[in-house]
């Protein structure tokens, strides 16, 4: 009933016409690379829009935002539980502006599946798509880890394209070119010195 993003972030939400939603799994691979799950993840939500209509470019921006015609549409966290050393259960929190078409101000890149085809969208649907993606991918994170990176790295956000970047602990702004991401989930980057990696949280963009 109150969604919340990335660094205590608030998830704007038109309380009915957009949706806020939870799955809980349980992964039994314990080797398994968290990034993989969140590609996989961002795949599955970029594939949905995708299907609804075919009238939008969609990308995934990294890590996991979901963009359509360049503004985002959906954002997708993911809580890791643990035991001690064992992974217990993550939680994969998904929010999507599916109907709303008033934002605040301050969010000047959102956008909504309404606003980007002038439709309206069944709620139910779009869950019961993005649930069966999630759980049908889960089996096959570790079969098919070189695929989902390579997939994820064909839909990233301005990839080939400079993108203004901000260094948030020295809070230093630099230009790089996006190149892809990692297989620890790491942005690389070509920089004016060369190739730099980067963690999520460690940058922000700049658009």
């Amino acid at each position: 009933t109150k969604g919340r993003g990335q660094r205590g972030k608030i998830w704007e939400d038109e309380p009915g016409a957009n949706l806020a939603m939870s799955l809980i799994i349980k992964v039994s691979q314990p080797r398994l690379k968290f990034a993989l799950l969140s590609m996989m993840v961002a795949q599955v939500v970029e594939t949905c829009f995708a299907s609804l209509y075919s009238g939008w470019q969609t990308a995934i921006k990294w890590p996991n935002d979901i963009y359509i015609n360049d503004k985002k549409a959906s954002g997708i966290l993911i809580e890791n539980i643990w035991k001690g050393a064992v992974w217990q259960y993550s939680i994969i929190g998904i929010g999507i502006n599916v109907h709303q078409t008033v934002f605040p101000p301050d969010l000047p890149h959102a956008t909504s599946l309404t606003l980007e085809s002038g439709m309206t969208f069944d709620h139910l649907e779009i869950i019961t798509q993005i649930r069966t993606g999630i759980l049908n991918g889960l089996p096959l994170l570790e079969k098919n880890e070189q695929e989902i990176i390579h997939t994820y790295n064909q839909r990233l956000y301005r990839r080939n394209r400079e993108v203004t970047f901000l260094q948030i602990a020295e809070q230093r702004k630099f230009q790089a070119f996006v190149q892809e991401v990692d297989e620890e989930g790491k942005l690389i980057l070509l920089t004016s010195t060369g190739i730099e990696r980067y963690d999520f949280g460690s940058i922000q963009w700049i658009l």
